[in-house]
């Protein structure tokens, strides 16, 4: 998966489809929900400067404003999905709090020790070197502050042929397990607070993502095309079945940098 492979992916068709198959404004499975719950376990408070790498259309940075009144400012590498965001932080009034730019997490537009928090939500799976995107983590990050984020992770075996079909369902590079991330982290000096397995509630989110999308056949296959609508199905029951055999699954890590 390279990176012009990621930007077809999620093109303004590819994402609008992906926004149409999750929730609004989201491009991660969990939602709102997931925002608020990785929302309290870091503290996120109206004095955070939160930075959200790999932000789409903005979901999660302007639930954050909205919620909290903290600023917050999206980085993506899709600059059709960052224009979108903005023009949403500016139609809901939050364009005082969030901002999104267009740049690479490998090697972000910031300054050393810019933020308080930064934030991933079911995105970093994308990154095709995840230990390089947490030492850009680790130089954007203050003193004292914190790392939260939500991905998708590899829980158990897989075959070659079945690793090459789930990664182009997910529009993936590679994929880490929990225990890769949570030694990236140590190595950098962090202490991990929480490195939660969330398999099950990916897996059931992902089954209700699934009937949703037997449900809307013909509206997506009217809106798109029949064709379209048949991708969309092959890829994510894929995923589905990655959940639900063990070899893919969720992950929700929150480490403080010393």
């Amino acid at each position: 998966m390279t990176v012009e492979e990621i930007l077809t992916n999620y093109n303004k068709l590819g994402t609008k489809i992906i926004e149409t198959i999750y929730t609004d404004n989201y491009l991660s499975i969990g939602g709102t929900e997931s925002t608020e719950a990785l929302a309290e376990l870091v503290g996120i408070t109206s004095n955070s400067q939160v930075l959200d790498v790999g932000s789409g259309v903005g979901g999660p940075s302007l639930h954050l404003a909205a919620t909290y009144d903290c600023r917050v400012t999206g980085l993506d590498l899709v600059s059709p999905n960052v224009q979108e965001a903005n023009e949403r932080a500016k139609a809901r009034g939050l364009d005082h709090l969030a901002v999104f730019e267009t740049g690479d997490a490998l090697g972000m537009p910031f300054k050393d020790n810019s933020f308080d928090v930064v934030w991933g939500q079911d995105a970093w799976c994308h990154m095709p070197d995840k230990e390089k995107l947490i030492d850009e983590v680790t130089r954007v990050l203050a003193p004292g502050g914190a790392v939260a984020f939500t991905d998708w992770i590899q829980t158990g075996a897989i075959e070659d042929n079945e690793r090459n079909e789930l990664l182009s369902a997910m529009a993936a590079p590679n994929i880490a397990k929990i225990d890769d991330y949570q030694g990236y982290l140590e190595a950098r000096g962090y202490t991990v607070v929480v490195a939660d397995d969330i398999s099950t509630l990916f897996t059931a989110q992902y089954r209700d993502i699934i009937a949703a999308l037997a449900d809307m056949e013909r509206t997506l296959s009217e809106k798109f095309s029949p064709k379209i609508y048949q991708i969309i199905a092959e890829r994510n029951g894929c995923i589905l079945r990655g959940f639900e055999s063990g070899a893919l699954g969720g992950g929700r890590i929150v480490a403080r940098k010393s």
